[in-house]
């Protein structure tokens, strides 16, 4: 799906989506269920994830990367955005890749805020600020806090002293992490 396509199908949802009048009390963040697990059992099945999402079906990395998403892991919020965005491994829903896209900007990767302005920058003014809350509502249930994660500058690799934003899982003195889980929502939180 081109960039164009992208805008204006994104443009037609939010819209479509500003028609919905919504309780006061539907915008409370749902109970979450905190749980931990191994470090090492953790960052094994997000590796699996990440590498059939670097093979030619990366479709089928797509239900791993949308529970790590769903962790707080901003790489695999950021390729849940593009797969919805592209409808692989999944149904195309520009919606659902926009809020993504933002909820994995926590992480302040410049490649990143670009491609995000240049998709959002045909919305309305009433989509961005739509866009813009529904984000926020993803955050405060898969951001950094939420999921007990932490953001800190690093070096972008070993070759190299550019220093780019890393949010890691953090882990406890037993090297376990915790994940807060919640229930599915009726509109899948969009």
């Amino acid at each position: 799906m081109n960039v164009l396509t992208t805008l204006v199908a994104a443009g037609m949802v939010l819209v479509a989506g500003m028609g919905h009048s919504v309780a006061a009390d539907a915008t409370a963040k749902p109970q979450g269920t905190e749980r931990t697990m191994l470090a090492s059992a953790y960052d094994n099945k997000y590796a699996d994830g990440v590498r059939l999402s670097q093979q030619r079906t990366s479709g089928k990395a797509f239900p791993i990367m949308l529970e790590y998403a769903k962790y707080g892991e901003k790489n695999a919020q950021y390729l849940v955005g593009t797969y919805y965005l592209a409808g692989i491994g999944t149904e195309a829903n520009p919606m659902e890749g926009l809020i993504w896209l933002g909820v994995a900007l926590e992480q302040k990767i410049p490649d990143w805020q670009r491609r995000f302005d240049t998709l959002t920058a045909n919305l309305t003014a009433e989509q961005k600020t739509l866009l813009a809350q529904k984000t926020a509502e993803r955050i405060a249930l898969y951001g950094v806090e939420a999921q007990h994660m932490r953001c800190n500058l690093e070096k972008r690799d070993i070759r190299s002293n550019t220093l780019q934003y890393k949010c890691k899982k953090v882990r406890d003195g037993s090297n376990r992490v915790t994940i807060t889980e919640y229930p599915e929502l009726a509109a899948n939180a969009s």
